[in-house]
């Protein structure tokens, strides 16, 4: 009988090659990423240390919600791999 790889090695391969390609594009797009970073603090350089404190913590508050979503989708992921394999 011919023995199955695990669902999860397949798709693991299968996204390995999609997500190098986007890798690389980001890569080579960074100094575009840079350029609207530069736009805000220029934005912000006349504005004084207390408003530059504030964005600073407004960015990372907004960052909050999607690290968050992120880090509970592969979390459920890992625990039902987990349940998964203590099953076979």
């Amino acid at each position: 009988m011919l023995q199955r790889a695990p669902l999860h090695k397949f798709l693991l391969k299968m996204a390995a090659a999609p997500a190098a390609i986007v890798m690389l594009i980001l890569l080579l797009d960074a100094p575009a990423a840079l350029a609207q970073c530069a736009l805000c603090k220029t934005a912000l350089d006349g504005a004084g240390a207390a408003t530059a404190r504030t964005m600073n913590l407004a960015i990372l508050v907004l960052l909050v919600p999607p690290v968050t979503i992120f880090c509970s989708v592969f979390f459920v992921a890992f625990k039902f791999h987990k349940k998964q394999a203590e099953k076979e």
